[in-house]
C-alpha cells in the first residue's frame, strides 16, 4: 500500500480543503473541510480559479467546516465542487492563541 497517494494531496502545491456543502442565506460558501484552514487562506477550485477566502472554520475538530467568503457571486452549482488551498495553510496551534471559544 505504499504506491498509494493520498487523497488529499494533489499535484502543483495544492492540498484537498473538501467539497462544497452548500450556499449560506449571506452568500458564503460553507465547505465540508478535510483540514482546519487558516482564516485568510485563498480558496480555489480544481482548475486553480479563485473561489475566495476562508473567513470562518467552525463544526467538530476532526472534519470541520469552512466558510468561503467568495469574490464574486456565488451559484448553486458549486455545490458538490472539491476545492483546494495551497500547501502549508491550515491553522497552528499558534494561530488560535489568544481567541475566545465562543
Amino acid at each position: 500500500m505504499s504506491d498509494c497517494i493520498p487523497r488529499s494531496r494533489t499535484s502543483g502545491g495544492m492540498k484537498r480543503l473538501g467539497v462544497v456543502e452548500n450556499i449560506a442565506y449571506d452568500g458564503s460558501v460553507l465547505v465540508r473541510s478535510e483540514t482546519a484552514p487558516a482564516v485568510g487562506t485563498p480558496v480555489v477550485d480544481k482548475r486553480n480559479r479563485p473561489i475566495g477566502r476562508v473567513a470562518r472554520v467552525f463544526g467538530p475538530v476532526r472534519e470541520p467546516f469552512a466558510s468561503v467568503r467568495p469574490t464574486g457571486p456565488a451559484s448553486a452549482s458549486l455545490i458538490g465542487v472539491e476545492v483546494f488551498v495551497g500547501e502549508g495553510t491550515h491553522a497552528d496551534k499558534e494561530d488560535r492563541r489568544g481567541r475566545r471559544s465562543h
